[in-house]
């Protein structure tokens, strides 16, 4: 039986990921400033922290539909640094 395991990573400036045997993903993007994420040469803008809302604004998920796949992420903040959460589910070796 394969299982899986959640994990999250603060993510404060700007950084490339790469994730293997990822099931589901979220980012979040709590800072001041604008975050765009590209995966697979196409970038996604993501909004700043709206307080006045109370949640974060924008984020970008990709839905667990029960595969894993392997995903490279670029994460750039505007000005270089703000304040993000990468959430994932991954498949565990046991």
């Amino acid at each position: 039986m394969q299982k899986s395991g959640f994990a999250s990573i603060q993510i404060n400036s700007d950084t490339t990921q790469f994730l293997d045997g990822i099931t589901s993903l979220s980012i979040s993007n709590y800072g001041a400033t604008a975050l765009t994420v590209t995966v697979n040469d196409v970038a996604r803008v993501v909004p700043a922290f709206n307080p006045a809302i109370g949640v974060p604004f924008g984020s970008f998920n990709i839905p667990g539909d029960g595969t894993a796949c392997e995903i490279n992420l670029e994460l750039k903040f505007e000005g270089g640094s703000g304040k993000a959460i990468l959430d994932f589910r991954k498949i565990k070796k046991c």
